[in-house]
C-alpha cells in the first residue's frame, strides 16, 4: 500500500494560508498607516490655513483699530470746530444785536417823546424815558412788540412829571430780547 504524506500538502496549505494572512495583515496595516499618515497631513494643512487666517484676521483687526482711531479723532475735532463756530456764531449775533436794538429805536420812536437812559441786563432792556402824553407811550410799545427783535414789551410805571410848565408823561418799560 501506498502511503501518501498528506501532511506535508496540509502544512503546505497551512504555510501558504499563514503567508496569506501575513501579507493582507502587513497590507492592511500598510494601509492603516497611510491613511493615519494621510489624515495627520490633512490635519496640518488644515491647522496651517486656520493659523493663516488667524493671522490674516489679527492684521486685519490691526488695521481697522488704526482707522477707527483716526475716524474718533476725526469726530472729536469735528466736534471742537462745530462748538467753535457756534461760539463764532454767538459773538456775531452778540456783536451785532446791540446795532440792531439802537437802529430800531431810533426809527420807532415818536417825534412827542425823548429817552433818558437804556439799561441792558442779559436779555432784558430797561427803558426810561419822557413822552407828552399816554398815547405816544402806547405807540412805541406797539411798534417795539411789532418788531422781530423784542419778543415782549412791558410798561413797568408811568408818572405825571412837570418840566419847564410842561406836563409831561415819565415812563419806564421792560422789553425782553428776542433774537
Amino acid at each position: 500500500m501506498i502511503k501518501i504524506n498528506l501532511l506535508v500538502a496540509r502544512e503546505e496549505r497551512k504555510k501558504e494560508s499563514i503567508r496569506k494572512e501575513a501579507t493582507i495583515f502587513v497590507l492592511a496595516m500598510v494601509l492603516v498607516l497611510v491613511g493615519i499618515g494621510f489624515a495627520q497631513w490633512m490635519s496640518s494643512r488644515q491647522r496651517e490655513t486656520i493659523f493663516s487666517q488667524i493671522r490674516e484676521a489679527e492684521d486685519e483687526l490691526k488695521r481697522l483699530e488704526v482707522i477707527k482711531r483716526k475716524i474718533n479723532k476725526a469726530k472729536a475735532n469735528k466736534k471742537i470746530l462745530q462748538e467753535k463756530l457756534n461760539i463764532i456764531d454767538t459773538l456775531n449775533l452778540n456783536r451785532t444785536r446791540p446795532i440792531q436794538i439802537m437802529s430800531l429805536l431810533a426809527t420807532k420812536i415818536p417825534e412827542k417823546m425823548w429817552l433818558k437812559s437804556l439799561d441792558k441786563k442779559n436779555e432784558k432792556l430797561t427803558i426810561q424815558g419822557v413822552a407828552l402824553d399816554d398815547e405816544t407811550i402806547a405807540n412805541f410799545m406797539k411798534e417795539l412788540q411789532q418788531s422781530k427783535i423784542f419778543t415782549s414789551v412791558e410798561l413797568v410805571v408811568t408818572e405825571r412829571v412837570n418840566v419847564q410848565k410842561l406836563n409831561l408823561k415819565q415812563f419806564t418799560m421792560v422789553c425782553t430780547i428776542g433774537i
